[in-house]
């Protein structure tokens, strides 16, 4: 018997062997790469639902950040307030006010911090507000001298009471409205105290303040320590706010600073302002559905357009899927390369959109800090604060969506038979 020719059967193996050896990653990367209108105008999509996903995020950090300002320095809250515990060590109830020398302990044990900047006391004082004209009813706080970094906040918000008399109070914006005040005029204060006659000064107002109307614990009244302590007829202190250094170590500063009162012999508790501001954990409930709203939009407009392009494109290109699977490629290799192209869609839709969202944030922050209009009246400036830490997680979401909304396309295009394929 004659044997065949070897030449043939060399070439017939590499026909077969071509296939094979044809990357599905470099294949879907060709396929972009070409540039066909429906790819382009899906990688321009999936950029800018994710560039607006990004923007939202930062404007809304902006906004948790100016409702972080307000309530560290404008309420006085302090990144830190330090609390007598109501429970003594042998587990009785016990005053929630430090005394003088409890008070003086603290302050001593706190100053040696290195992570704290500064430490004031703080004590409230209710009553009446009256002017001989009108009265009204004010939640007062008497308040420690402002550390640096209170003090370079301040300005922006009111607040400061550096320079004031004595008597000097400041009133929030709502309170001076409600007392028909202005700053220079004076005013007859009366304290309310649990277990003490009532207490009346007279006080000057200096200026006013930035409160929060909608939060029914921000002071509407700003006192000295000093003179709140003469209106309730006693030298306690109720808490003592603490500035850190760091503020993002705020855990950390709360566990040294307890541990540091507990070595001391002082049973304190220490809270963070997150817990103490009502106002901040209402807008970050909001502002979180709102994000989660966005972002359940932007997902899915963006699983639709990856479903949409692959399926398509696998319609377009069964002709050349039979090629490929009758000169060798199996179905997973096709079923590969489809879901590869959409996860390179993705990537190039997130590069994008993460240099749009950077240059975007820039040139918005650049015209907000331009406006010195806005910083003339006395307002702050709201900035778009990108949010790195959400913008890795709509990434993963997004690469994650991309690959599951892709697998019914591709799984059709690597199980269509090659005899479907339409003719030349």
């Amino acid at each position: 018997m004659r044997r065949a020719p070897a030449r043939p059967l060399r070439r017939q193996r590499a026909h077969h062997a071509a296939p094979a050896a044809m990357s599905p990653q470099r294949l879907a990367l060709r396929t972009i790469l070409l540039g066909r209108a429906r790819s382009v105008l899906a990688v321009l999509l999936i950029g800018a639902s994710l560039c607006v996903l990004d923007l939202f995020a930062g404007h809304l950090g902006g906004v948790r950040a100016r409702f972080e300002q307000q309530a560290v320095f404008g309420e006085r809250l302090g990144h830190l307030a330090i609390f007598r515990s109501g429970t003594a060590r042998d587990g009785s109830a016990q005053s929630k006010s430090f005394d003088r020398d409890e008070a003086a302990r603290v302050l001593r044990l706190v100053r040696a911090s290195a992570l704290v900047t500064h430490v004031a006391p703080q004590t409230n004082v209710h009553g009446i507000a009256s002017t001989g004209q009108r009265s009204a009813l004010f939640r007062g706080l008497g308040v420690g001298p402002a550390g640096p970094a209170a003090a370079r906040a301040l300005p922006a918000l009111g607040g400061d009471l550096a320079g004031a008399p004595a008597n000097g109070v400041l009133l929030s914006g709502e309170q001076a409205r409600a007392l028909g005040m202005q700053a220079g005029d004076t005013v007859a204060l009366s304290a309310v105290s649990a277990g003490a006659p009532a207490s009346t000064r007279t006080a000057e107002m200096v200026g006013v303040f930035e409160g929060d109307p909608s939060s029914a614990q921000a002071p509407s009244l700003l006192m000295p320590f000093a003179m709140a302590q003469e209106m309730l007829a006693q030298r306690r202190t109720e808490r003592f706010v603490v500035f850190l250094a760091d503020p993002d170590r705020l855990e950390q500063g709360r566990t040294a600073l307890l541990a540091l009162l507990r070595a001391g012999g002082v049973n304190a508790e220490v809270l963070g302002w997150q817990d103490q501001s009502v106002a901040y954990m209402q807008a970050r409930k909001v502002s979180d559905l709102a994000f989660d709203s966005v972002a359940g939009m932007v997902i899915a407009v963006i699983a639709a357009t990856v479903a949409f392009t692959i399926s398509m494109n696998a319609t377009e290109r069964r002709r050349e899927i039979a090629t490929m699977r009758a000169l060798g490629m199996r179905s997973s290799t096709v079923y590969v390369m489809f879901s590869a192209e959409a996860l390179w869609l993705a990537a190039l839709g997130i590069v994008l959109s993460v240099v749009a969202s950077g240059v975007s944030a820039w040139v918005v922050n650049r015209i907000t800090l331009l406006r010195t209009d806005a910083a003339a009246a006395g307002g702050t400036p709201m900035l778009v604060e990108l949010d790195p830490h959400r913008m890795l997680m709509a990434v993963v979401t997004v690469l994650s969506v991309t690959l599951m909304a892709a697998l019914l396309p591709a799984y059709k295009a690597a199980r269509l038979p090659i005899a479907e394929a339409p003719p030349a």
